[in-house]
């Protein structure tokens, strides 16, 4: 594997091909699905996109959509959130350890809570499924595609 010329969009594409293989491989390989799902959400979100040679573009496209997902959340900073907004929510929690992981009866990941916190008030709240954490890492995938070509 060389350097990727475009890391983010290079690790993006590689890891959702890892997801892949992992979803169709995992009873018969003993491999944890849901575990890759949340390393590849975590991994693509924490990354600093504006530091990246498209930045300004990612923050131009990312500010004038909305949430891909019917999430639940509670925000208290601002009314007006764009999908930049969010993925800056979603990175600061996860900078911070501000995840909580969900169990279903049998101990299995349902979803993610994530939070932030300002002057010990949370500022930020929501809860992803399992479902939904898979189709926002699909689509900003497919936004970063857009941005980079």
């Amino acid at each position: 594997m060389g350097i990727p010329s475009d890391p983010l969009l290079d690790i993006i594409r590689r890891s959702i091909i890892n997801l892949e293989f992992i979803e169709a491989n995992y009873e018969t390989r003993a491999l944890y699905e849901v575990t890759q799902l949340v390393n590849t959400f975590l991994g693509a979100l924490i990354h600093p996109f504006e530091r990246s040679s498209k930045g300004k573009q990612f923050i131009a496209y990312f500010t004038h959509k909305p949430v891909p997902i019917n999430v639940f959340y509670k925000i208290e900073v601002k009314e007006d959130f764009s999908y930049y907004d969010f993925l800056k929510c979603i990175r600061h929690a996860l900078a911070h350890g501000n995840i909580r992981y969900n169990p279903d009866n049998f101990k299995r990941i349902q979803s993610v809570d994530f939070w932030n916190k300002e002057d010990n008030k949370k500022t930020f709240r929501c809860t992803i499924s399992l479902n939904d954490m898979k189709h926002l890492l699909l689509d900003f995938k497919n936004c970063i595609e857009k941005i980079y070509k």
